[in-house]
């Protein structure tokens, strides 16, 4: 069967993503230009976030090629992965490392300054447009069209604002095409402020509302783009708040690369339902996590108070902490994970119990018809049909 010139199309995106990334890798090795502090633990991580984006991209576009998301996540690709390290490692080389080496270099830095607006707005827009690929309302309609000419208006203001291209050490040299007037206009940093909020509060909203309509697969697809949502947040969160820097890159990268793991999941329908057993596992992990950690700091504080007149008192206390908090995890585990079940999966608990309570009585009830009433009575409450009768075999 002939592949529809779509495909063709988004494969082709797809390689030249690769192609640029790979010549930006080798010029950042080669030139050790770096526009940034990002390590390269980060910058390989990251990079690997954004050829997921492209993959699952092509898979959607060959699929679904109508939906708009595919298309955007293969631009949000070929931008990060690809343009903005490739122009922001040449602008650097020629314009900072060896100044006049590169031709170009100052149209490099231009399109480094200005082309990472559009490509985070393309992220941030994806939750408006996911999974159908259309606003959630006709009101939505408006909203999205105008965040979509806000990020437009920015995107040509940061192309013509004068002063220079980055404020790095050193500096970039001055904007080529800067209009001076501009620069009297009061606010630029706090108008591109109110637009990242503008977004992210837009996005948000957006799938709030389209949850609470959802219904079947779509309340499911939902879910994941939920998970990877909140993955997401705590990957910019998380790092900031405890001060981490490289080791903060890399659970960026993979925090950003939740996004279009769960899109592909959810729009392919691969293991579509295994989303509620995820969120379950997440939920009892980080509160694991959460008790143990407490319970090991407040145990090698107390031990350290207890064995400090000992040699080798610090030593001792953190030792038993460990061998105390192993101890502990199983219990500590089974009860965070009855608290959970009980707390936001009542039905699956309940169904449980009520079936723990079925094989307890069926080891010891020998009688047919109170064991048929039984198990009709279980099916009744775990799976509530609407109809339920048991058929037996009779005996000839």
């Amino acid at each position: 069967m002939k592949r529809p010139w779509t495909t063709w199309l988004a494969w082709g995106l797809w390689v030249l993503m690769l192609a640029v990334s790979t010549t930006a890798w080798v010029a950042r090795t080669a030139w050790h230009a770096v526009p940034n502090d990002t390590s390269t633990s980060g910058t390989i991580a990251f990079t690997a976030a954004m050829i997921a984006f492209g993959t699952v991209g092509v898979l959607v576009v060959m699929h679904v090629p109508a939906n708009p998301l595919g298309w955007m996540f293969l631009a949000i690709a070929l931008l990060v992965a690809g343009l903005i390290g490739l122009t922001g490692q040449y602008a650097y080389q020629g314009l900072v490392q060896e100044p006049g080496s590169l031709s170009g270099a100052l149209f490099a830095a231009w399109v480094y300054r200005w082309l990472w607006f559009p490509a985070v707005a393309l992220i941030l827009l994806v939750p408006i447009l996911y999974p159908t690929g259309r606003a959630p309302g006709r009101r939505w309609r408006v909203v999205l069209n105008g965040l979509i000419g806000m990020v437009t208006v920015i995107t040509i203001l940061m192309m013509l604002y004068p002063g220079p291209l980055d404020d790095g050490t050193p500096p970039l040299p001055d904007n080529p095409v800067g209009i001076d007037a501009l620069e009297s206009v009061p606010g630029g940093d706090a108008l591109i402020g109110i637009s990242f909020f503008l977004l992210v509060v837009s996005a948000a909203l957006s799938m709030i509302v389209r949850f609470r309509r959802s219904r079947g697969d779509e309340r499911q697809q939902m879910k994941w783009m939920t998970f990877a949502a909140v993955f997401l947040a705590a990957g910019v969160i998380v790092p900031n708040l405890v001060g981490i820097k490289d080791t903060g890159d890399v659970f960026f990268a993979v925090s950003i690369s939740m996004l279009p793991i769960a899109f592909g999941i959810a729009m392919l329908k691969y293991r579509l339902y295994d989303i509620d057993r995820l969120i379950n596992r997440t939920l009892v992990y980080v509160a694991l996590t959460a008790v143990l950690g407490a319970a090991y700091v407040g145990l090698v504080l107390a031990g350290q108070a207890l064995f400090s007149s000992f040699a080798g008192g610090s030593n001792l206390a953190i030792a038993a902490s460990t061998l105390v908090v192993a101890a502990l995890f199983l219990p500590v585990r089974s009860r965070v994970q009855r608290f959970v079940d009980r707390r936001f999966y009542r039905r699956r608990y309940d169904a449980q119990r009520t079936l723990e309570g079925f094989g307890a009585r069926l080891r010891e009830q020998v009688e047919l018809s109170a064991l048929e009433h039984d198990l009709q009575s279980v099916v009744t409450e775990t799976m509530q049909p609407t109809h339920a009768s048991l058929w037996l075999r009779s005996e000839r």
